[in-house]
């Protein structure tokens, strides 16, 4: 599936940023650009509701396994409201031109597949789309598997900053989770990533971080999110 280009006269004051979300199967990922790209009043049912706006054919939303890219945006005013669709229509050939003739800033998510069956294709989406971020999504109650090391590793390899989303908090008991964020900043700080983890805890931190993300200083933020209780 090709990425939707919308063009605007206004293009040149507008500003863009690409985003590769990748994770292991069942993590959260696809649900987790389901939220981003909601208003603030949806949650997921906990059996993936909102993954289902995001897949683009039917296997996926059977399997609930992403086997390609999806594309989603989430678009912000001048004031740094989130600008949501005006029509009723789901086609996003019609919503889109219109939420982003409205935006000052657009966020492009491209959800990659987490199964190790379709690699390849995560592979194009890091290293053809050209993200300026990747967003590495981990299950609090999974802990890290073979592929979440393999995400993080292309993206290292490839020099794509980082930040992580552990979801499903709110299914994790606590020593569980407590052993997946050990694990995890063991691996951020090894001496192949050879980063610095930050472990997120409130808005004032987001500036910060994102201007030393910005500066390629290898800060990871971590954020801990529950899709379900958001």
């Amino acid at each position: 599936m090709k990425e939707m280009v919308v063009e605007h006269e206004d293009t040149e004051q507008r500003k863009t940023v690409r985003v590769a979300s990748m994770g292991n199967v069942d993590s959260g990922k696809s649900t987790l650009v389901g939220i981003i790209t909601s208003s603030d009043d949806v949650a997921d049912d906990g059996r993936g509701s909102l993954r289902k706006k995001v897949f683009n054919y039917s296997h996926e939303m059977e399997n609930g396994r992403t086997s390609s890219i999806a594309y989603e945006i989430v678009c912000f005013d001048k004031q740094g409201l989130q600008v949501l669709p005006e029509s009723k229509s789901t086609k996003k050939k019609v919503i889109w031109p219109d939420m982003v003739s409205r935006s000052a800033k657009v966020v492009s998510l491209n959800d990659l597949c987490g199964h190790e069956k379709y690699l390849k294709t995560t592979m194009y989406g890091l290293s053809g789309l050209f993200p300026h971020y990747g967003m590495v999504v981990v299950g609090a109650n999974m802990g890290i598997q073979r592929m979440t090391r393999e995400h993080i590793g292309i993206a290292v390899s490839l020099k794509i900053p980082l930040f992580i989303v552990v979801t499903k908090v709110d299914l994790a008991p606590e020593q569980v989770y407590q052993q997946t964020m050990e694990k995890l900043m063991k691996i951020l700080k090894g001496s192949f990533c050879n980063m610095l983890p930050f472990n997120v805890t409130s808005a004032e931190e987001l500036t910060d971080l994102a201007e030393k993300m910005h500066d390629r200083t290898k800060v990871v933020p971590i954020f801990s999110v529950s899709n379900v209780t958001r």
